[in-house]
């Protein structure tokens, strides 16, 4: 299960979910700049989908799965606001959501988007 906090997602995405009847998945798309980001949640199995899209180019010039992701934060520091996703298997146990993400993902919406590996 993934931990998050959807106040998070609102928050650095700006953009209300496209939700599943049964809240399944939550389905963000943000659009910036001839790009579009989308993001979709699988929040019970953990899976996340994150896709780039390019105006006026079918297939996403960027796509990447975390299969079982231990969890999701908002975090602030010097270079901006952004959403850290967990690689799966970093953690020796369940996230807690409190805890530094060493390995993962990081997006950010503002000034642009942009998605980094660290």
């Amino acid at each position: 299960m993934l931990v998050w906090d959807e106040t998070d997602f609102l928050t650095v995405l700006e953009v209300i979910p496209e939700i599943e009847k049964d809240a399944i998945w939550h389905k963000y798309s943000v659009k910036k700049d001839g790009l579009e980001l989308r993001i979709l949640l699988y929040q019970y199995d953990g899976d996340v989908q994150i896709e780039l899209f390019r105006e006026g180019v079918e297939k996403p010039i960027y796509t990447m799965k975390i299969m079982d992701c231990p969890g999701a934060i908002r975090k602030v520091d010097t270079t901006g606001e952004y959403l850290e996703f967990a690689e799966s298997k970093c953690f020796g146990s369940r996230y807690d959501g409190n805890s530094s993400i060493p390995y993962g993902v990081r997006i950010y919406t503002k000034p642009s988007i942009s998605v980094t590996l660290f």
